[in-house]
């Protein structure tokens, strides 16, 4: 007689259950979690939220405090007390005899003088103006480039606008001016020094401005005489150049074909160009090693004409610079020529571009 079947195993169900049980917790301490990673996102958040309204009361109070001193220092009230420490403290911040102690002084105290501006809001913008307006800006640029700081400070809209005048050249008229609000610009607002910096290049020089250029500009205004100069144009390159315009290689390659243009301005936008490997630039560039700006070959522009060859072609540029190196003979030229050689024989010159592309990504 066989022997009855053995029952089946209990491990097997118990296994399951014991997985199904791990699961279930699994998913229980998991849900768990996340309602808590969500409640701690929400939490932290809020708490952001609240640190940034307390730092928007601080910096209320801050203003409001440093405003009752300059006020009390000044023995006067309101913005013609500020004004008043405005007008001293300027002049310390450009002068090259004032001591490095007594410059971060001073730039400490405009600091505040700024604040201050900013805690009294719209109405200090009226007597500003009007002190902008009394003011020469050809002897009074250390106070004016303060001033014009402070219109930012007391409105925003109100101070870009007055930027925007004096970059066009329509209000207050001086290179200096211009050229300081050309590099305050990109830092305030980006995309508006892109806009103006990118008119300013395409319809003037230093030769002055150009009608028909400015015709491609929709309400282009001819900028006061006194805006202009016979030099320092390169000046707008740099600030143009710090936007990250996407049209920088477009503008600047528009900017080298009109033969306007001072060797300064060709040289800024060349090391530009060189900087971001625009390849459509190389035959511009060689077409000025051979030619030079004015008919002068000058050393410093030669040799910046061949660091950007280097920059945009790399190993590619050997034969030009070699024919360059039998041709000029300088010793500033020669020792330069044979140093990027040098550079480009051990491998450390720049990579080749494709030739579609302009700045690398």
């Amino acid at each position: 007689m066989s022997a009855p079947a053995a029952p089946p195993a209990a491990g097997p169900r118990r296994a399951a259950g014991l997985l199904v049980t791990v699961l279930a917790l699994c998913l229980a301490v998991g849900g768990g979690a996340g309602y808590q990673l969500t409640a701690l996102t929400r939490t932290i958040d809020e708490l952001r939220r609240d640190a940034a309204t307390d730092r928007a009361s601080l910096q209320e109070i801050l203003g409001e405090v440093t405003r009752l001193r300059i006020e009390q220092s000044a023995g006067s009230k309101g913005p013609q007390a500020l004004l008043e420490k405005l007008r001293t403290y300027a002049p310390l911040l450009t002068s090259a005899r004032v001591a490095e102690p007594d410059y971060r002084s001073a730039q400490k105290e405009m600091d505040a003088i700024l604040r201050a501006f900013t805690a009294i809001g719209p109405d200090a913008m009226p007597p500003v103006q009007d002190r902008v307006t009394a003011l020469d800006p050809a002897k009074d640029f250390d106070e004016l480039k303060q001033l014009l700081r402070a219109t930012i400070a007391i409105d925003r809209t109100k101070g870009l606008a007055l930027y925007r005048e004096v970059l066009l050249g329509q209000r207050l008229p001086s290179p200096r001016l211009r050229w300081f609000v050309a590099s305050e610009l990109t830092d305030i607002d980006r995309p508006l020094a892109r806009d103006l910096l990118r008119r300013v290049l395409l319809t003037e020089s230093s030769r002055g401005f150009n009608p028909d250029y400015a015709a491609a500009f929709e309400g282009a205004v001819v900028p006061d005489r006194a805006a202009l100069s016979a030099s320092g144009f390169h000046n707008y390159v740099l600030a143009y150049a710090r936007t990250d315009d996407a049209r920088t290689d477009e503008t600047l390659l528009m900017v080298l074909g009109r033969s306007e243009h001072d060797r300064m301005t060709v040289q800024e936008c060349i090391k530009t160009l060189g900087g971001r490997r625009c390849v459509a630039a190389a035959p511009i560039i060689e077409g000025f090693v051979r030619k030079p700006p004015g008919g002068q070959e000058d050393p410093i522009f030669l040799n910046h004409c061949y660091e950007a060859l280097v920059a945009i072609r790399g190993a590619d540029a050997r034969a030009f610079l070699e024919a360059e190196l039998a041709r000029n003979q300088q010793d500033l030229v020669a020792n330069r020529i044979q140093a990027l050689l040098g550079r480009i024989a051990a491998g450390n010159a720049a990579p080749n571009v494709p030739a579609a592309g302009g700045a690398p990504k």
